[in-house]
């Protein structure tokens, strides 16, 4: 199997063979596992050297719910997909009202009654600076659903990291609900007031107990290494 990055031929550091990691700085791992301890609840911490190559973590191959962190490997997928010329930045892009999603979506006070004419980037730059659900759905689409951001993780050997569901779906299935898109928007958390109390601490538990959107600390840092290094998008 080629290892290779699909950029410029730049080969992954476990295609290199480079030497075995230099060890930790003496003490970091006391120091992690104490700093979990402290929360007192369940916490994971995860540390990476990127050049040097050394992880260091306190329960850190657990899967935590990732919520909004989980935009991040959305764009990247959005981004690969801009290096393979399969979108472009500047693609146009009409965000309408039935791509309304859930909680914060600043985006969706642009839509009119013609809809809103935007760009590819413009909806990354929502979703990552400011936690846009709706943009982020949108580039869920864009990108060919949420199976083809489990794809590229998995393409670009980025374990442990898992998306699940788009955040409508997401926040829908945490809540005991099922999406449907006359939920949109304040609706939502109307109907959500509405189930029973117990209902809905059901979903809540189920869900932390396998998060559809989970991912382990080792995982995120180990994947933003890969991204710091130059392994994982072009500059």
């Amino acid at each position: 199997r080629d290892l290779r990055s699909p950029l410029f031929g730049q080969p992954s550091r476990a295609a290199r063979g480079d030497r075995a990691p230099a060890p930790p700085p003496a003490g970091l791992q006391q120091q992690l596992e104490a700093l979990a301890e402290s929360y007192k609840e369940p916490v994971g911490v995860a540390i990476t050297d990127v050049e040097r190559g050394w992880t260091v973590s306190a329960a850190g191959e657990d899967l935590y719910p990732q919520q909004s962190v989980s935009k991040l490997w959305v764009t990247l997928t959005v981004l690969d997909q801009v290096d393979r010329g399969e979108l472009a930045l500047d693609s146009p892009v009409m965000v309408w009202p039935e791509d309304r999603s859930v909680f914060s979506q600043p985006v969706t006070q642009m839509i009119g009654r013609l809809g809103y004419p935007t760009t590819v980037e413009d909806l990354v730059r929502r979703s990552l600076i400011q936690s846009d659900n709706a943009a982020n759905d949108k580039l869920i689409e864009l990108a060919g659903g949420v199976e083809a951001v489990s794809e590229t993780l998995a393409a670009k050997q980025l374990a442990d990291i898992r998306i699940g569901a788009d955040e409508k779906n997401l926040q829908s299935t945490i809540a005991g609900l099922v999406w449907d898109p006359k939920l949109a928007g304040w609706r939502f958390k109307e109907a959500r007031e509405k189930l029973p109390p117990l209902m809905r601490e059901a979903a809540l538990n189920a869900y932390l107990a396998d998060p559809l959107d989970g991912a382990s600390p080792v995982g995120i840092v180990q994947a933003l290494a890969a991204l710091k290094r130059g392994e994982l998008l072009s500059p």
